[in-house]
């Protein structure tokens, strides 16, 4: 029975994950739209719209509020990855060891995000020392800046390789457990979201994946607690 607890607790856990997963994209929506709705107006695009200094001030208002809301929506996802979906699948992994490898996944996350940080100090320590000066972009400067962008490829390639062994094996082994055709289907969009990603046109089928999952993971929670609680009716 305390195992059974432990289960559902990470599911629960895997569950509130991809909510908050789901609120950072309608954020990041929210943003996009009224950023580029803001730029519109400050530019003179709609009737009436500023012109003028007040324009540019609508427009330096617009680009605020983007980055902003970008930030929280930034924020909430790794709240959602590291905060949510990695102790689930860590107490997941302590009922089926099979979930070991999707726990290994977020630490891959982690580590390649951590590397990219440190990819984009080192660009812009980069610049920093050139001065922004293109005459300055030389010799050691050169160096440097291939560096950083070496750096950031590796961190990108890690976190890419942690964020297929977490949503896309994490979505068919919970398959292979719970046989909730719900995750087999979110593992195939996340798959072809990926492949998508290859010609610039990706995230869509990633949401619908997300949504799948969060109906799949109440679905099990519901089976789970109900199978839990009836040796005690008994």
């Amino acid at each position: 029975m305390e195992m059974r607890n432990v289960e559902i607790s990470a599911l629960r856990t895997l569950r509130s994950g991809f909510l908050y997963l789901l609120v950072a994209v309608i954020v990041g929506v929210v943003a996009a739209l009224a950023g580029l709705l803001s730029i519109i107006a400050a530019l003179g695009f709609m009737p009436a719209a500023p012109h003028g200094p007040s324009a540019f001030a609508g427009v330096v208002g617009a680009v605020v509020l983007l980055l902003v809301l970008s930030l929280v929506a930034v924020g909430i996802v790794l709240y959602a990855i590291f905060g949510k979906i990695r102790p689930g699948m860590r107490q997941l992994s302590e009922v089926d060891s099979g979930f070991r490898i999707c726990y290994t996944g977020t630490t891959l996350m982690l580590v390649g995000l951590a590397i990219l940080v440190l990819g984009l100090i080192v660009l812009v320590a980069v610049f920093a020392a050139a001065g922004f000066s293109p005459e300055a972009l030389r010799g050691t400067v050169v160096s440097g800046l291939i560096l950083a962008l070496g750096v950031l490829l590796i961190g990108g390639i890690i976190a890419f390789i942690g964020d297929i062994l977490t949503f896309v094996v994490g979505a068919f082994k919970l398959h292979g457990k719970y046989q909730n055709s719900l995750y087999m289907a979110a593992g195939i969009l996340f798959v072809v979201d990926i492949a998508l990603l290859l010609v610039g046109f990706s995230g869509i089928l990633t949401l619908v994946g997300y949504i799948l999952m969060y109906i799949a993971l109440g679905d099990t929670i519901n089976k789970l607690s109900t199978a839990a609680a009836t040796p005690a009716q008994a």
